[in-house]
């Protein structure tokens, strides 16, 4: 399942085109509500560090507290959460 999870953000990430266009909403968000709402959801009482990912445009703007992007459309190397989910040192 992390390999599928991978997969699609980074083909998200680099603007790669599927079979179908890939959707932020049906294909991205899905999986981050199986795995990152828990602390990067909706629920702004338990959000960690200011990261909101249930929505694209949070998802994909720039986090003021550490100028970091989480997900970077089209640029892999600038996509935080890629480093997050593929560097053992810094896995969520």
């Amino acid at each position: 399942m992390r390999t599928i999870f991978t997969l699609l953000l980074l083909t998200f990430a680099l603007g790669l085109q599927a079979i179908e266009p890939l959707s932020f909403n049906k294909h991205i968000r899905p999986i981050l509500a199986d795995r990152c709402f828990t602390c990067h959801g909706p629920d702004a009482a338990i959000r960690k560090a200011g990261l909101r990912l249930d929505l694209e445009q949070h998802a994909t703007a720039e986090l003021q507290e550490t100028g970091n992007t989480a997900i970077v459309p089209g640029n892999l190397t600038a996509s935080e959460l890629i480093a997050r989910i593929t560097d053992p040192d810094q896995l969520m």
